[in-house]
C-alpha cells in the first residue's frame, strides 16, 4: 500500500466547503481512490518511492508571462484569515500556457462554477490534480481551459456539490481520468481569464504524506492542510532562483522578501503563547469555508524576522491583515511565541498602512487570549507609545485554540 493509501486510512478525509480546503479534499480522496486501486491505478513514476526532490525541471509558466508569485501559508483577512495551504501564480498574460513542471500522472479534474460571487459570478474554471510518486501529489487550480493531450473524462462529471464561503457559492464537480502521463513541460492548459476582473490567478498546491504540518487544534483542520509543502523549493537549482525573482506580497507591493523560510510556512502555532491561530469560543466545528471567527498572530511570512502579522477577521477586530514591527522585547510589537500567560497586556501597531490602529492583546490561560481593536483619537494618537497602565481590554473580545 502506498504512503497516500496509508495517509488516507489512517486518517479519513473530512469534508469541508471552503474552497482550498475543499481542493486538498478532493485531491487526497480522488487521487487515494487511484492510488488505493480505483478505475485509474497509478503508474510509473507516480507510483513509485519519492526520493529527496527536486521533483521539478520545468517552469509552470513562461518567466515573460508570470508576473508574481506567493508564498505557501499567505495570510490574508478576512478572505484567508488561515495560513494559506498553497502558492500561487499571478500572471500578467491573459491565456497563458500552464505546463507540467515534472514528470506526473494526471488522475483527476475538478470543474468549478461560480453560482454567487461578486467578481466572477457564471465563470467556470478547473483544477488539474496529479501525482508525482507515491508520497507527492499536487493540482493546479483556476485553468481556463484543459489542454488535449488531458482526454475529456469519459465517465462524465461526477460527485458534484454545492457549497458557499463567506463571499460565493459554488458548485464543484470531479472526474476521475486514466492513466493520463505527462512529462516535464508538457502543456496542462491556460489560465489568465482576465485582466479587467483581476481573474489572473493559478493555485499551485503541493503535498506530502510524510510531512506533518503541526497546530495545537490539530481536530480543526482537514489532513491536506497538515500535509501541505511549498511547490517552488521542489524546483531544480536554476527554476527556483528565476521563480524567486519574482516573489512578492501583492497587496504590499513595495515590500522587499527576506528572511527564511524564504517560500512561507504553514507552521505557525506554538504552544501556550500567543503564536498561531485562535479561534471565537462559537467555532466548534471544523473548518468550513467562512474564516470571519479566526485570527491569526504569526510572523509576516515576506518578512519572517523582521515584522509580525496580525490577521484579524472579526469586524469588530477590523476584517484586516496589519503588518508591524517585530521586537523581542517590551511589551510593544513583541514576538508572538514569547507572549504567554504572564497578566500582561501587550500592543501592537501601527501598520504603516493604518496609522490610526493598534491592538491589545493578553494571554488569558495558555490555550485563551482576549483582544481588542484600539482606534486612534487626538489625545491618543499611538496608544502602543502610551503608558501601559492606561492600556484597557475593555470591550475586548475572547479568543480560543
Amino acid at each position: 500500500m502506498t504512503a497516500l493509501c496509508l495517509l488516507l486510512h489512517a486518517a479519513p478525509y473530512r469534508h469541508s466547503s471552503r474552497i482550498w480546503l475543499t481542493a486538498i479534499g478532493a485531491s487526497l480522496v480522488l487521487l487515494g481512490a487511484a492510488a488505493c486501486g480505483g478505475d485509474s491505478d497509478l503508474t510509473g513514476p507516480a507510483a513509485e518511492g519519492c526520493g529527496a526532490g527536486p521533483y521539478f525541471t520545468a517552469l509552470p509558466a513562461a518567466l515573460a508571462d508570470i508576473d508574481g508569485i506567493s508564498v505557501l501559508g499567505g495570510i490574508d483577512a478576512p478572505g484567508h484569515t488561515l495560513p494559506t495551504d498553497h502558492a500561487g501564480i499571478f500572471l500578467r498574460t491573459e491565456g497563458a500556457t500552464v505546463f507540467a513542471p515534472g514528470a506526473m500522472q494526471v488522475t483527476t479534474l475538478r470543474r468549478t462554477t461560480y453560482l454567487v460571487s461578486p467578481s466572477r459570478q457564471g465563470h467556470t474554471d478547473f483544477s488539474a490534480f496529479f501525482q508525482l510518486c507515491s508520497a507527492v501529489s499536487g493540482w493546479f487550480g483556476h485553468l481556463s481551459t484543459i489542454a488535449p493531450v488531458i482526454p475529456t473524462p469519459s465517465g462524465g462529471w461526477k460527485h458534484c456539490q454545492t457549497y458557499s464561503t463567506s463571499t460565493e457559492t459554488v458548485e464543484s464537480c470531479e472526474a476521475i481520468l486514466d492513466r493520463v502521463t505527462v512529462t516535464a513541460g508538457t502543456p496542462l492548459g491556460t489560465s489568465g481569464f482576465s485582466i479587467a476582473l483581476g481573474l489572473m490567478s493559478v493555485d499551485f498546491g503541493l503535498l506530502d504524506s510524510r510531512v506533518n504540518n503541526n497546530y495545537v487544534a490539530r481536530w480543526r483542520f482537514p489532513e491536506g492542510t497538515l500535509r501541505s509543502i511549498c511547490a517552488w523549493d521542489q524546483f531544480d537549482a536554476t527554476n527556483k532562483a528565476a521563480l524567486y525573482t519574482k516573489l512578492g506580497d501583492r497587496s504590499r507591493p513595495s515590500t522587499v522578501p527576506a528572511g527564511e523560510p524564504r517560500c512561507g510556512t504553514m507552521v505557525v502555532d506554538v504552544a501556550e503563547t500567543a503564536k498561531g491561530v485562535w479561534a471565537l469560543p462559537s467555532e466548534t466545528q471544523p473548518l468550513a469555508g467562512n474564516e470571519t471567527g479566526y485570527i491569526t498572530l504569526a510572523n509576516y511570512p515576506y518578512r519572517p524576522q523582521d515584522e509580525l502579522a496580525l490577521s484579524v477577521a472579526p469586524t469588530t477586530l477590523g476584517a484586516m491583515v496589519a503588518v508591524v514591527s517585530r521586537a523581542t522585547t517590551g511589551r510593544v510589537n513583541r514576538a508572538f511565541e514569547q507572549v504567554t500567560n504572564d497578566g500582561l497586556v501587550y500592543c501592537y501597531g501601527p501598520d504603516v498602512r493604518r496609522q490610526g490602529l493598534n491592538w491589545l492583546l493578553t494571554l488569558t490561560s495558555p490555550t485563551a487570549l482576549k483582544i481588542r481593536m484600539v482606534t486612534a483619537t487626538v489625545a491618543v494618537p499611538n496608544i502602543c507609545a502610551a503608558d501601559p497602565g492606561t492600556w484597557s481590554m475593555d470591550g475586548a473580545i475572547s479568543m480560543v485554540r
